[in-house]
């Protein structure tokens, strides 16, 4: 198994997977910033009818630190670690519970994958419903800059607090989970990704090389791979769910999920749900890394493992 439980504790399980997750924050953040101007920039138009302000992660953070300061680095830092306060801490919660209650096993005790790529997906979609709001206002307030280097809609709100005043005035508590169905699919897909990746390399470690369940090097092995899989499953999907997440209110460019991928894929074309794939891969491989061994050590220190 993954890791070896004393007994279920659902509100420390959420209490370790959301401290993780936010810890991680803080260090990836800035590449999510940039992440999302690049899955923005062009939006809705064909290669060489718009200027590449951000010409890659690295450049994109030179840009916006000479723009608006090192401060513009760490854009949304608080409804991002709030986010992964809430939404992991359900996420990461929710699966180390079922798979405490043996969940993910078959019935001849060893771990299965359907069963766990089925846990994965619930304990994402749980995270990504009830995060949706912080991740909205994360988003508005990654995606907001100086007009010189302003990709996308550009919402204003200032803090994160007028952020919700804002949306809540505008269209009230559907307001709030404007673009929550666009998350589910990344979510899930992505928690799946990550977590039956990390599970399955981490149970074959275990059973077939001298490194022991919980070790540094198994960590390592277990949350690079995890890390470089969801990247390449999650952009598409990360793509979409920014785009729906950061348009106006009124006067909105995309009706649905269905109308948002449609026209992307025509104005755009099938490269457009690869933007940002890089800077994708540089945070979310880390992010993944440190959130899992984050995760390992913090479970340990609440007692919730050996």
């Amino acid at each position: 198994s993954l890791l070896q439980e004393i007994e279920p504790k659902p509100l420390m399980e959420v209490v370790a997977g959301g401290l993780s997750a936010a810890t991680a924050c803080m260090f990836t953040n800035p590449l999510e910033v940039v992440k999302n101007r690049l899955q923005l920039q062009g939006e809705l138009l064909a290669r060489g009818e718009y200027v590449k302000t951000y010409r890659g992660p690295v450049h994109g953070l030179v840009v916006m630190a000479r723009t608006d300061g090192l401060a513009s680095l760490q854009a949304g830092l608080g409804p991002a670690m709030l986010y992964q306060v809430v939404m992991n801490g359900l996420r990461l919660g929710t699966y180390a519970t079922m798979e405490t209650r043996g969940w993910v096993k078959d019935h001849e005790g060893e771990v299965s994958l359907v069963r766990t790529v089925a846990c994965s997906a619930l304990a994402g979609v749980v995270g990504a419903v009830v995060g949706s709001p912080v991740f909205l206002v994360k988003t508005q307030l990654q995606t907001s800059s100086s007009a010189g280097i302003s990709v996308g809609h550009q919402h204003n709100h200032g803090s994160m607090a007028s952020a919700f005043q804002n949306l809540y005035r505008g269209g009230g508590v559907v307001g709030l989970w404007q673009g929550a169905t666009a998350s589910i699919p990344r979510i899930s897909m992505g928690s799946a990704a990550q977590l039956v990746t990390y599970s399955y390399i981490m149970d074959q470690l275990a059973r077939n090389t001298q490194f022991k369940a919980g070790s540094w090097q198994a960590n390592v092995v277990g949350a690079s791979l995890s890390g470089f899989v969801v990247a390449v499953v999650i952009n598409p999907l990360d793509v979409v769910s920014t785009r729906i997440y950061n348009q106006p209110g009124q006067g909105r460019l995309y009706t649905g999920y269905a109308d948002c991928v449609m026209k992307i894929f025509r104005t755009e074309g099938m490269a457009a749900f690869y933007k940002g794939l890089f800077a994708q891969y540089l945070r979310i491989g880390p992010h993944s890394f440190l959130s899992l061994i984050f995760w390992h050590h913090s479970r340990s220190w609440l007692g919730l493992i050996r």
